[in-house]
C-alpha cells in the first residue's frame, strides 16, 4: 500500500509541466518516503535475524522495497525549482533555483567556493545577488507596508514583521531539544546490553540496528542545527540588519539638519576651560552627553554599525532562550531516570554555590569593559588629534613627545585591559569548573548512595552533563545581549521617531519671503530664547537676475539661504519658492543644450565645500550627462582651468576623502563648477568669494556669475564683497539685530544712498575669516571617523560614467591580502609574545591538559569496569533508592529487579571517588591555567606591536599621511589591535584545545581496535580536503565582509556631511539607491560567509556520524569489550565531529585575526624619515636669519618639482 502511495506521487511529479509546482511535489514525496522507510525500518529490526534465517525470500522482498523507497526518496530531491534568475546583470543567489538536496545540503555555493580556490580571492562583483527576500530595498519596503505608527514599539514592530521565521525558528529550537539527546539514549541502550551480556554470548540484531540509529541521530541533530543557524542569519539577521540599516539612512535624508546653537556652544566651551574636579559636576556631564548622542554624527552611523548589527545578532540568537529552557528540562528529566533526583539535586546545588561568583565577577567584567571602551574612545581621540596634526608635530620635531604621550595612554588603555581579563578569567574558571562540579558531585552523590557506579550511568550522564555545559554558559551571556540590544533598540526608536523636515516652501512664481520668521532646525526642547532666529523677513528676489545679500557676522545671511531650500524652521509668515520637478520628470539622461536648464531647479554652493571622494569630473557632472562645450565652459568660468594643467591627471585626478588634494580655493571653485553645469535655474550661492584671491574673484564674477552659463537664471548670492557684485546686481538685502535691515533694487538704492551705507558696513578680512572659522550653518569637513575610506568609482551609483583613461589614484585603494597569512606575520607575532620558549611551554600545558581530560575519563572506566563485574557476577544492574518514584522505570525502557542486592559503599568505591574528584579539580584548574598563560602571551605581544607601529607612524613622510585616509590609519590603531588584544590570544589557545581533542579521541579509538586507524586517516583526509576547500571560501569572504562595511560608512559619513547640497538638488532617492547597494554587498558578503560555514559543518558532521557508527560497529564486534571501554570510548568518539568542526573554525579565526597583526606589521614596517643628523647647541640659532639656494621641491618623488631653483634670504630682525 506505501509503495503504490509513493508510485502515485512520483507519477504526479511527472505529469507536472510547472517546475515549481514538480519541485513541491518532490518534497511531499521525500517526507512521505522517509516516514515509510522509517517504519519499515523500526518494524522490521526485530525480525530481520529471524527472516533472514527462516524465510530468505520474503527478507529478500522487504530488502528491495525498502531499496525502492530509498531510490524515491533520493531522486525525488533532485528536481530543480526553477531557472537562474538575474537582477541588475548578475545573478541572483541560487538558494531558491537549486534542487532540494543542494538546498538542504547548502551545496549550492561550491561555485563560488571554486572560484575563491581558483582566484585566492573573492570581489563583491563575484557573488550572486541577493534575492527578494533579502535585499535591503525590498526588506525595508515590507517593513513600511506594516504602517506600524511611531509610538508602537520597534521590539514588537520586529517581532510582528519577521513572525513567521521567528515561530520556525522557536519551533525547531524546542524541537531539537528532544533530539540533541538521542544518540545519549542509544549509547544508554548499547551499554546497558553490553553490561547484561554474558562472555561468549551473542547480540542480537536489534542492537546493530541500535548502532546504525546512532548515526542517524548524530546526523539529524547536526542538520536539525544547521538548518536553525542557517535560518537565524538567512531569514533573520541579514534580511533585518539591512532593513534597519536602511530605514536608519533613509531617515536621515528626511530628518531636520538640526544646528548647535551658537550661545550653547559658547557656554560649553566656557566650561571645557573650566577645572571638572567636582564628581557630581562631571556626572551631570556625562548624562548631558548621553542624551545629546544622537547629535553627533558619528553617534548616527554608529547606529548602522553598531545597533543595527546589535539588533540583529541578538535576532539572529535569541532562539537559545527556548531553547535553553527546552534543553535543561529535557536533560533534566533525562539525569533524573539516569542518576535519580538525590544525586543530581546535589549536582545543581554544587552549581548554584558557584553561581554567586559567577554573577559577580559579571558584574567586575562588565564595569571593567565599561572603563576599558571609555579609555580607548581618549586614546583614539589622541591618535586623531596626533594624526591630524602631524604637519605641526613634524615641523616641531615633537614626535619623541608625542610619541610618549599615545603611550601613556596605551598604558592606561593595558591596564583596564587587564582588569578585564581578570574578571574574564574568573569567568572562564567557572565555565571550566560548574560543569566539572556538575558531574563529579552528581556522580559522587550516586555512587554514595548506590554504592557503586556502572559504566551506562557513569559515561551517559557525563556526556549529557556535557551538552548542559553550553547551555548554563551561555545563559549569562544572553542577558547581556538581552541588556545591550535593548540599549539599540532604544536609540534606534529614538532616531526613527525623531522630527523629520517638514516642509516650509510654498510653491510661488518666485523665490520670496511675506512676513517671514526663520531659524535653525532644533529638537523641539530647544526654546526660542536659545535660538537665533531672523524675524520679520519680507523680500522678493527677482526671477533670473543676481541678487546679492550681505551683512555682518552672525545675522543669518546662511540662514536666509537654508529658507530658500527648505532647511530652516519657519516659525510664522510664509516662504516661496517654484517647486522643482522630481528626478524622474527632470529626465537627466535626455538632457540637450536645448533643454538644459529647468527654471525651478535649485543648486547650492554651501559655505564650507563639500567634496565628494571621487574625480574631480565626476564631482562636476554630479549625475549629469557630459555635455563637452558646457563642461569646458564651466571649467573657463570657474577659473579651473590652470588648475586642470597643473594637476598630473587633469579633470580625472582622485580628490581622495573631503577634496585633500585640492587647495581651499579650488574647493571652493569645483563646488562652485558643479552648481554652474547643472540644470538648475535658480542657484544659491554662499560666500564663494571668501577663498579666493582678488583676481580669481575678479573673473569670477565676470566670466561666470554674470557670463553666458548663468544668463536667465536666478542668482541668490551671500557675500561680503558688494562693491565688486555692484555693477550687475539687481536686487540687495542688508541683513542685522536679527531682521532685514534694507532690502530693494540696486537702482532704488543708489537713489537714496542707502547703498553707500551698505558698502560702509562690508567687514575687514579678519572679520571674514573669522566666520569662516566657526561656520555652524553649512555642510563642514566630516568629523566622521570612517574605519576606511573606499574610493567611489565613477559611477559609484551615484554619478555618470564617463568613459576615461585610467588615472592615478591620488588615495589608493586599501590592500587586501589574498590567500593564507604570510609566514613573517607569525614570526613577528611569535617574537613580540615571547619567542619559541614561551610557545613551547604553552603547548606543553595543552598537551598536559588533554592528557587529564582522556584520564579522567579512563579513570572512570577503571571504576566502572570494577561495578560492572558484580552487575555480570550478581546478573543485575543496581537501582537507586529513587528509581520507584520516577514514572520510566515502569516502562519498557527500564525495567527495575525484583531482588536488588544491596551493595554499600566500601573502600575500594572510596578510592576510586578521591582520585576522580582530584583529576577533575586539577583538570578544572590547569584549564583555566593555560587560558591565563595565552592572555599574558598576547598581552606581550599586543604592547610591543603597539609601540613599534605608533613609532614608525609618526616618522613616515609627509606624503604618505596625506595620500592615506586618516580612518584608515586610525583602524590600524583601535579595530585591529582590538582584535589583536581581545580575541587572538583566545583563538590561538582554542586552536590548540580543538586540535588535541581531535588527536585524543582517534587515540582512545586506536586503543579499541587497530581496524579504525585506515578509516579515521581516510575520513581525516576527506575533512583536511573540505576543510582546506572552506578556508579558500571563507578567508576572502570575511575580508570582503570587512571591507564592503566600509563604502556603507563613507558613503553615510559622506551625506551627513553634505545633506543641504544633496536635499537642494533633490538627490536624496539617488543616495538612497547607492546605500541599498552596498547594503546588499555587505549582506551577501555576511551571507556567503555563513553559507560556507554551513556547507563545511554539515559535511563535518557527515563525517563525524560515519567515525561514530564505525566506532560503535567495532566496539560491538569485539567479544571481549566490556561496557565499561565502550562508554570511553564511545564518550570521546560521539565528541568527533565537533572537535573538528572547532578545530576548523578556530583556525579560521586565527587567519581572520591575523589579517588585523598583518596590517599592524604592514605599517611598523613602512619606511620612515631620516633619523640621522647632529644634535644642535642649546643657543642655536643665535640670530633670526635664513638663506635658502636653489631650492627644488616637489610634493612627491614620482612628480615634477613645483619650486624651481628658488633663492632668497631674509634678513635679521
Amino acid at each position: 500500500m506505501n509503495q503504490i502511495l509513493l508510485a502515485f506521487q512520483a507519477v504526479a511529479i511527472v505529469a507536472s509541466n510547472d517546475s515549481v509546482q514538480a519541485y513541491s511535489l518532490g518534497l511531499w514525496l521525500w517526507l512521505s518516503g522517509l516516514i515509510f522507510a522509517g517504519v519499515q525500518i523500526l518494524q522490521d529490526t526485530k525480525v530481520f535475524d529471524e527472516l533472514l534465517s527462516n524465510n530468505p525470500v520474503s527478507f529478500g522482498l522487504k530488502l528491495a522495497s525498502l531499496v525502492l523507497t530509498v531510490g524515491l526518496i533520493v531522486t525525488s530531491v533532485t528536481l530543480p525549482r526553477r531557472p537562474d534568475v538575474y537582477f541588475e546583470n548578475r545573478m541572483v543567489d541560487r538558494l531558491r533555483t537549486v534542487p532540494a538536496y543542494s538546498r538542504f545540503t547548502w551545496g549550492w555555493c561550491s561555485g563560488i567556493i571554486d572560484l575563491a580556490t581558483k582566484k585566492k580571492d573573492l570581489d563583491a562583483s563575484d557573488l550572486p545577488k541577493p534575492d527578494h527576500w533579502t535585499r535591503s530595498e525590498d526588506s525595508a519596503a515590507s517593513w513600511k507596508s506594516y504602517n506600524f505608527q511611531p509610538d508602537s514599539s520597534l521590539w514588537w514592530s520586529i517581532i510582528w514583521a519577521y513572525r513567521v521565521p521567528l515561530f520556525v525558528q522557536w519551533s525547531i529550537a524546542i524541537s531539537k531539544a528532544f533530539l540533541s539527546l538521542a544518540p545519549s539514549w542509544i549509547t544508554l541502550q548499547i551499554l546497558e546490553t553490553l553490561q547484561r551480556r554474558k562472555p561468549g554470548e551473542d547480540l542480537p540484531a536489534d542492537i546493530w540496528i541500535l548502532v546504525f540509529w546512532l548515526g542517524l541521530a548524530i546526523l539529524a541533530d547536526a542538520w536539525v542545527e544547521a538548518t536553525m543557524f542557517w535560518l537565524s542569519w538567512a531569514e533573520l539577521c541579514i534580511p533585518l540588519r539591512g532593513a534597519l540599516s536602511a530605514l536608519i539612512f533613509e531617515k536621515s535624508m528626511r530628518r531636520k539638519n538640526v544646528k548647535a546653537a551658537s550661545k550653547q556652544e559658547a557656554e560649553e566651551k566656557e566650561d571645557d576651560a573650566k577645572p571638572k574636579d567636582d564628581k557630581k559636576k562631571k556626572s551631570d556631564e556625562e548624562e548631558a552627553e548621553d542624551d545629546n548622542v544622537l547629535k553627533s554624527k558619528q553617534a548616527i552611523i554608529n547606529l548602522i554599525g553598531v545597533d543595527a548589527k546589535r539588533i540583529s545578532d541578538f535576532a539572529a540568537f535569541q532562539f537559545l532562550f527556548p531553547s535553553s529552557a527546552a534543553k535543561l528540562l529535557v536533560a533534566i528529566w533525562f539525569l533524573v531516570y539516569l542518576l535519580g533526583w538525590g544525586p543530581l539535586g546535589a549536582g545543581l546545588l554544587a552549581w548554584a554555590i558557584l553561581l554567586p561568583i559567577n554573577f559577580s565577577y559579571a558584574k567586575v567584567y562588565s564595569k571593567a569593559q565599561d572603563k576599558l571602551m571609555k579609555i580607548r574612545d581618549q586614546k583614539l581621540a589622541v591618535v586623531n588629534e596626533a594624526l591630524v596634526g602631524m604637519r605641526q608635530i613634524k615641523f616641531s620635531a615633537l614626535e619623541p613627545q608625542w610619541e610618549k604621550r599615545i603611550l601613556a595612554m596605551r598604558e592606561k588603555e593595558l591596564g583596564a585591559l587587564w582588569q578585564v581579563f581578570k574578571g574574564d578569567t574568573v569567568l572562564f574558571g567557572m565555565w571550566i569548573t560548574s560543569p566539572i562540579a556538575l558531574a563529579a558531585v552528581s556522580l559522587a552523590v550516586y555512587a554514595w548512595l548506590n554504592g557503586t557506579l556502572i559504566p551506562s550511568v557513569a559515561f551517559v550522564s557525563i556526556g549529557v552533563f556535557k551538552n548542559l555545559e553550553v547551555t548554563l554558559a551561555v545563559l549569562p551571556e544572553l542577558i547581556t545581549d538581552v541588556i545591550d540590544a535593548n540599549i539599540s533598540v532604544k536609540r534606534m526608536q529614538d532616531y526613527l521617531n525623531g522630527p523629520e523636515k517638514t516642509k516650509t516652501v510654498t510653491e510661488g512664481p518666485d523665490v520670496a519671503f511675506e512676513n517671514a520668521t526663520i531659524a535653525w532646525p532644533v529638537d523641539d526642547e530647544t526654546k526660542d530664547e536659545d535660538r537665533f532666529i531672523l524675524r520679520n523677513v519680507d523680500v522678493t528676489f527677482p526671477a533670473g537676475e543676481l541678487s546679492v545679500i550681505s551683512g555682518k557676522t552672525g545675522t543669518g545671511k546662511s540662514l536666509m539661504l537654508a529658507a530658500v531650500l527648505g532647511e530652516s524652521d519657519l516659525l510664522s509668515g510664509t516662504i516661496y519658492a517654484p517647486k522643482p520637478p522630481s528626478i524622474k520628470e527632470r529626465n537627466d539622461d535626455k538632457a540637450n543644450r536645448g533643454n538644459w536648464i529647468i527654471p525651478s531647479g535649485i543648486s547650492f554652493v554651501g559655505q564650507i565645500p563639500w567634496i565628494e571622494n571621487a574625480t574631480l569630473k565626476s564631482n562636476i557632472l554630479f549625475g549629469l550627462p557630459f555635455d563637452e562645450e558646457r563642461y569646458n565652459q564651466t571649467i573657463e568660468a570657474c577659473a579651473l582651468k590652470k588648475d586642470l594643467e597643473m594637476l598630473a591627471d587633469g579633470d580625472r585626478t582622485e580628490l581622495g576623502a573631503n577634496g585633500i588634494n585640492l587647495s581651499g580655493g579650488q574647493k571652493w571653485r569645483l563646488t562652485l563648477a558643479r552648481a554652474i553645469y547643472s540644470r538648475a535655474g535658480i542657484l544659491v550661492l554662499d560666500d564663494i568669494f571668501s577663498a579666493v584671491d582678488a583676481h580669481v574673484g575678479r573673473h569670477i564674477y565676470e566670466k561666470c556669475l554674470t557670463g553666458d552659463l548663468c544668463q536667465g537664471r536666478t542668482r541668490i548670492l551671500v557675500t561680503h564683497h558688494v562693491a565688486l557684485c555692484e555693477p550687475r546686481t539687481k536686487f540687495i538685502v542688508e541683513l542685522g539685530d536679527g531682521t532685514v535691515q534694507h532690502s530693494g533694487f540696486l537702482s532704488e538704492l543708489t537713489e537714496d544712498g542707502t547703498l553707500q551705507m551698505i558698502k560702509s558696513h562690508e567687514q575687514t578680512s579678519q572679520e571674514i575669516a573669522d566666520e569662516e572659522a566657526t561656520a555652524v550653518n553649512s555642510e563642514e569637513a566630516s568629523d566622521v571617523e570612517i574605519p576606511e575610506v573606499a574610493e567611489l568609482n565613477g559611477d559609484g551609483g551615484i554619478l555618470k560614467k564617463v568613459p576615461s583613461k585610467a588615472a592615478r589614484a591620488f588615495v589608493e585603494d586599501e590592500a587586501r591580502e589574498k590567500g593564507s597569512i604570510k609566514k613573517h606575520v607569525y614570526a613577528a607575532y611569535l617574537s613580540q609574545s615571547g619567542g619559541l620558549p614561551w610557545w613551547g611551554f604553552g603547548f606543553l600545558l595543552f598537551v598536559i591538559y588533554q592528557f587529564v581530560v582522556i584520564g579522567r575519563s579512563w579513570w572512570l572506566r577503571i571504576w566502572t569496569g570494577t561495578s560492572e563485574q558484580s552487575i555480570k557476577t550478581f546478573g543485575q544492574q543496581p537501582q537507586h533508592q529513587y528509581a520507584y518514584a520516577f514514572t520510566l522505570q515502569h516502562s519498557e525502557l527500564h525495567v527495575p529487579s525484583n531482588n536488588t542486592v544491596s551493595i554499600n559503599m566500601d573502600k575500594d568505591t572510596m578510592f576510586y571517588l578521591g582520585i576522580y574528584v582530584g583529576i577533575s579539580a586539577f583538570s578544572a584548574i590547569l584549564g583555566t591555567g593555560r587560558f591565563f598563560y595565552f592572555f599574558v602571551m598576547s598581552y606581550k605581544a599586543s604592547r610591543r606591536m603597539f609601540e613599534g607601529i605608533t613609532r614608525t607612524v609618526l616618522r613616515t613622510p609627509l606624503r604618505w599621511l596625506d595620500t592615506v585616509p586618516t580612518g584608515r590609519v586610525l583602524n590600524r590603531f583601535t579595530a585591529d589591535f582590538n582584535v589583536i588584544d581581545n580575541r587572538l590570544g583566545m583563538d590561538l589557545s582554542g586552536v590548540f584545545g580543538a586540535f588535541l581533542s581531535v588527536i585524543g579521541i582517534c587515540v582512545t579509538a586506536f586503543y579499541v581496535s587497530p581496524l579504525i586507524i585506515p578509516l579515521a586517516f581516510v575520513l581525516l583526509l576527506i575533512a583536511v580536503w573540505i576543510a582546506m576547500r572552506y578556508l579558500a571560501g571563507a578567508r576572502p569572504a570575511k575580508r570582503l565582509e570587512s571591507t564592503t562595511k566600509s563604502p556603507i560608512f563613507d558613503l553615510f559619513g559622506s551625506t551627513l556631511v553634505g545633506m543641504m547640497t544633496i536635499r537642494g538638488s533633490d538627490k536624496a532617492q539617488t543616495y538612497i539607491d547607492s546605500m541599498y547597494s552596498r547594503l546588499d554587498d555587505y549582506g551577501m558578503a555576511s551571507w556567503h560567509l555563513w553559507l560556507f560555514n554551513r556547507w563545511m559543518g554539515w559535511r563535518m558532521s557527515l563525517i563525524g556520524a560515519m567515525f561514530s557508527t564505525a566506532v560503535g560497529f567495532v566496539v560491538l564486534g569485539s567479544p571481549s569489550m566490556g561496557a565499561a571501554l565502550a562508554g570511553f570510548t564511545l564518550s570521546f568518539a560521539l565528541e568527533f565531529s565537533q572537535a573538528i568542526v572547532w578545530s576548523i573554525r578556530h583556525y579560521a579565526n586565527i587567519e581572520l585575526d591575523m589579517n588585523a597583526a598583518e596590517r599592524v606589521v604592514e605599517y611598523s614596517d613602512l619606511k620612515t624619515e631620516d633619523q640621522g643628523g647632529v644634535e644642535p647647541p642649546a643657543t642655536w640659532p643665535t640670530e633670526g636669519k635664513l638663506e635658502v639656494k636653489d631650492l627644488v621641491v616637489s610634493y612627491a618623488e614620482d612628480l615634477s618639482p613645483v619650486l624651481k631653483g628658488l633663492t632668497f634670504s631674509v634678513k635679521k630682525n
